[in-house]
């Protein structure tokens, strides 16, 4: 559902319209009537996603009792219940839009907030591994601060929320926009500031590594904090919260919300999941951002003098990527900081 919603709907008035001049549409496509039917297609997916992905988090947060699975569970489901309230009221409509209103205020409270808690979380946790002290202080309390202003400006925009009688969709809400472009600016500002740090966290882990085994055995062990979720969640923030923003006021573009909730709770979910996810036996994701962040190595000449050595190296990673695929993750005391349990934790955070 999204949270700038403005367009009221104008098929009441065209049904007035048509029956005063004695014609009956029975086709009834207006630009609102199709929109809404797209938007409804969308809704249906979507809410098909949160309850995958809320059932997801709760079998993982019972079986590794990994308390950070409430992160993706409690979005999930909150956008669940928020999607779930949509359809019914799209399938019956109510006398009165109160309850719908009173559900769907109760349901956005924590769809969105949770996964930017989480990210703010493990970006903090990165840089507490990878960081020296005063840069860890430093992307902390920033990112915490950005977080927090994102948050109050959620739910000042949440307060603000109005319910009216729709024919098409039976329930909405409206909001006059006055804390929706600060929500999504202050989101927008939270990512670029993740997504500039993880990028210069990874340009400082690997700078002054020079053997290839070592850089590769660095690039993973970033992989494994989740730096790949992270960067995904930061992108897609970037790039689609301008498109909400350009197509606010058309309603079939409202979905942008709900592609863009979806994205961010499946890298939410991922971002959790991964000391996990190499022990089943569908690997396709791990092998994708293996790849990734190995190619960030095959464009570095490391010279002649060592070829022999880079051979070795290079066989001793293909075995061990190898068996990380059907493994679990296996922490190399080679690779680790200086503090050894640190590191452990925020697989087990």
């Amino acid at each position: 559902m999204s949270l700038n919603t403005t367009v009221l709907d104008e098929y009441p008035t065209e049904i007035l319209l048509n029956k005063v001049n004695g014609y009956n549409d029975m086709t009834g496509n207006s630009n609102q009537t199709v929109a809404t039917r797209m938007g409804i297609i969308v809704i249906v997916l979507s809410w098909y996603v949160y309850g995958k992905y809320g059932l997801l988090s709760f079998i993982g947060l019972k079986r590794h009792k990994n308390f950070n699975f409430l992160f993706p569970m409690t979005a999930s489901l909150f956008a669940f219940v928020n999607n779930t309230n949509d359809l019914i009221n799209f399938v019956y409509h109510p006398s009165t839009c109160k309850p719908f209103y009173i559900m769907f205020v109760a349901s956005a409270t924590l769809n969105w907030a949770p996964i930017s808690w989480l990210q703010a979380y493990r970006l903090a946790l990165i840089a507490k591994i990878y960081l020296r002290k005063r840069g860890f202080l430093l992307v902390t309390f920033t990112t915490a601060t950005l977080s927090i202003t994102y948050c109050v400006f959620y739910f000042c925009n949440l307060h603000i929320f109005d319910f009216t009688q729709s024919d098409i969709m039976g329930c909405a809400v409206t909001n006059p926009g006055t804390y929706s472009y600060y929500v999504m600016v202050s989101d927008i500002v939270d990512s670029t500031f993740a997504f500039i740090a993880l990028i210069a966290l990874i340009f400082k882990s690997v700078k002054n590594l020079k053997e290839l085994n070592t850089r590769n055995e660095k690039l993973n062990d970033l992989l494994g904090q989740g730096v790949f979720e992270l960067i995904i969640i930061a992108l897609a923030k970037i790039a689609i919260y301008p498109l909400i923003a350009l197509t606010s006021k058309i309603p079939a573009l409202d979905v942008f919300w709900d592609i863009l909730s979806i994205i961010v709770i499946i890298c939410g979910y991922n971002l959790v999941n991964f000391p996990y996810e190499h022990c089943k036996q569908d690997s396709k994701q791990s092998i994708i951002r293996k790849n990734l962040f190995n190619l960030i190595d095959s464009t570095i000449n490391y010279g002649s003098s060592s070829s022999s050595n880079n051979r070795y190296s290079t066989n001793i990673i293909s075995k061990s990527s190898k068996s990380q695929i059907n493994e679990p993750v296996v922490m190399n005391s080679s690779t680790l900081p200086n503090n050894e349990n640190l590191y452990n934790s925020v697989l087990n955070a």
